[in-house]
């Protein structure tokens, strides 16, 4: 294998498992999840200074990788599932390209409780956060990811590149991430439940990208 082929192809294995990876860590790390302003500015002054500027980083270091984790799921598909594959592939990217939007308003939300007098702040973060450019992004990037994976997953089996329990926990995700926001009580345990699958999942993928020769072999 040509020098600049091997590297790209271990970018993109440590991207697969790297984008959710630094997403989970960045999730678990995070001080409010989807909360109201005057919620997240006062969590994130009580947080941790050192944990929540981990998961701020982690958050950065996911916005990169996962689109290109994304792009690297669906060539290890095409060969053998092309229609899922390039499908899914777009969905993932376009879905985690908004990501970065987000983690900015993250970073925005710590600004703020930094700031004197913070809970001045929460009524231009509320306006901020729910704004038609933010709900878009936020919609975009429900949809988008969330679809994709199951159709990645899908395809990534139908390949033969993944066994069947890895197709699986990266599929589960998908409606265990909705069902974080729409069960009572909103337990987002199951966010985070629903990372470690989708980083578990991913595994598999990666080592396929780092050790495969040729494309569909």
């Amino acid at each position: 294998m040509p020098g600049y082929e091997r590297l790209w192809r271990r970018v993109l294995a440590v991207a697969i498992v790297g984008g959710p990876l630094g997403y989970a860590v960045g999730s678990i790390l995070i001080p409010s999840v989807h909360e109201d302003g005057a919620t997240s500015i006062a969590a994130n002054a009580a947080a941790n200074p050192i944990t929540n500027a981990v998961h701020l980083v982690a958050y950065v270091l996911a916005s990169f990788l996962l689109p290109l984790g994304a792009v690297g799921l669906a060539y290890l598909a095409y060969a053998r599932a092309p229609r899922l594959a390039t499908i899914g592939g777009l969905l993932a990217v376009v879905g985690w390209l908004p990501f970065s939007a987000l983690t900015a308003l993250d970073d925005v939300s710590m600004a703020m409780a930094a700031l004197p007098d913070s809970g001045s702040y929460a009524t231009l973060l509320d306006r901020f956060a729910n704004d038609a450019v933010m709900g878009g992004y936020l919609l975009v990037y429900v949809v988008g990811h969330l679809v994709a994976y199951v159709l990645l997953a899908v395809a990534l089996r139908r390949a033969g590149v993944i066994p069947r329990w890895a197709a699986w926990s990266m599929l589960v995700s998908s409606p265990l991430t909705v069902a974080a926001f729409v069960v009572p009580g909103r337990p987002i345990v199951l966010g985070d439940v629903a990372l470690a699958l989708l980083v578990i999942g991913s595994i598999p993928a990666a080592r396929a990208m780092a050790t495969r020769h040729r494309l569909g072999h």
